[in-house]
């Protein structure tokens, strides 16, 4: 399973948050010291507060205690002293040698005149002692306490949620707005792609996406035209045909030669089927009919109940007295099962039909046989119009299953609701064909 998001959304919440956590790392390199213990800017500060307490104490020595007394707070003490307060071998670090870089820099003094000592309180304050000699040989002491440097955690818990909280909010918010329309129109696609009539989709929220549904719009209206015009063209092909094969049946009436007056209106009843069954399955009336939900098992069992109203041999299996609600195209659906019921008991005798779930998650209703089967290598073949696998076989009935069509037509109706029709041999021991009708759930 891979962790990267699947749904737009999240993936630019995602890229989002990997820019925030990338410029937070930015961020904190360039602010939190390496080996510092005391913040640059206070460091700035009581270096400069320390040269300036230097140069008072150079002054006389009453005057330059009297200065040194007027300049403490609350934050820093100054005094005047003949000893340093700082041992010469106290232990340094990266603060203590900047600072003593600097006041070196500033005033001028030698090593030996400025020691530096630095101890730290807690997580934001420390003891700062720097000891400066005058040129008298006194000892300017200062103790002063500076700003902290803070560990990298201590801004993450400030930033991390003043920062990118609100933005992944807000962020979130206009995601779920923006990509509206994408889902209005992914929504709109899978209906198509059942053979619902959908309305013209609202041209909303961006302009790529207004875009992408203009074009949707513009294609559903192309296919209906197309669909439209095809429709027209076919009743006028078939009102045309009809009308021939008509007069020719009437003229074969009048043949002196009964066995061929017979062939012949036997030769034209079957081109009559074949002209009706063609335009039904170019036609595809049935995606006229609106979608709207019903009752999957109920449909079995009317399916059933007429077959046996024909004498046929026709079981239901694994039925449940609950109701499974499915939206679909019911006359269409109902015509593909009926299709397959008549396929299964013209070839073997009887029917078994049975409705539960897949193991893809969709649902499988199976029409079972007990008649010879269907080669393996042909079992495709036989979904194509007007293929029949055994042409010695009789025509007695006028229907599409007799003329090639019923199996053409069944998968039709399946995949007008988004689903597949699949033959299979039985592989529970017994002779047989299985026809397998996937679902959306």
């Amino acid at each position: 399973m891979k962790p990267w998001p699947r749904t737009m959304a999240a993936q630019l919440l995602g890229l989002l948050l990997v820019g925030l956590v990338a410029a937070h790392v930015v961020g904190l390199l360039l602010v939190v010291t390496n080996g510092e213990n005391i913040h640059s800017i206070s460091r700035e500060q009581m270096t400069e507060h320390a040269a300036v307490a230097w140069r008072l104490g150079a002054l006389p020595e009453a005057q330059a205690r009297q200065a040194l007394a007027a300049a403490r707070n609350d934050n820093a003490r100054y005094t005047l002293d003949a000893a340093s307060d700082v041992w010469p071998d106290y232990e340094q670090g990266l603060d203590q040698d900047l600072i003593r870089t600097q006041l070196a820099s500033s005033l001028q003094l030698p090593a030996d005149a400025i020691r530096v000592s630095l101890v730290r309180l807690d997580a934001r304050r420390g003891d700062l002692r720097i000891s400066l000699r005058t040129p008298d040989g006194r000892w300017v002491n200062t103790l002063q306490h500076p700003v902290m440097s803070q560990a990298w955690r201590r801004p993450l818990r400030f930033s991390v949620p003043v920062s990118t909280l609100p933005v992944l909010l807000i962020v979130f918010l206009f995601v779920r707005r923006i990509l509206r329309p994408i889902k209005a129109l992914a929504h709109a696609a899978e209906r198509v792609s059942r053979g619902e009539q959908v309305d013209p989709l609202p041209v909303t929220g961006p302009s790529e996406a207004r875009e992408v549904t203009q074009a949707f719009n513009l294609m559903q209206q192309r296919i209906t035209r197309f669909v439209d015009d095809r429709t027209r063209m076919l009743g006028a092909i078939s009102h045309d045909l009809r009308t021939p094969i008509t007069s020719l049946r009437l003229r074969a009436e009048l043949v002196q030669d009964e066995g061929l007056k017979a062939a012949m209106i036997r030769t034209l009843d079957e081109m009559r089927v074949m002209v009706e069954e063609t335009l039904r399955f170019a036609h595809d009336d049935a995606r006229n009919e609106d979608t709207r939900e019903i009752d999957l098992h109920a449909l079995l069992r009317d399916v059933a109940d007429e077959q046996r109203a024909q004498g046929r041999d026709v079981q239901v299996r694994s039925t449940s007295a609950v109701a499974l609600p499915y939206r679909c195209r019911p006359v269409n659906l109902k015509r593909a099962l009926s299709n397959l019921v008549d396929n299964a008991v013209h070839y073997g005798r009887r029917a078994r039909m049975a409705l539960g779930a897949g193991s893809t998650g969709m649902l499988e209703i199976h029409v079972e046989d007990d008649g010879p089967g269907i080669p393996a290598e042909r079992l495709e073949e036989v979904f194509q119009p007007f293929v029949r696998l055994d042409p010695s076989r009789s025509r007695q009935r006028h229907d599409a299953s007799n003329v090639g069509l019923g199996l053409s037509i069944a998968r039709s109706c399946v995949q007008a609701h988004g689903g597949r029709l699949e033959l299979e041999n039985r592989s529970d021991g017994q002779a047989g064909l299985r026809a397998v009708i996937s679902l959306p759930a």
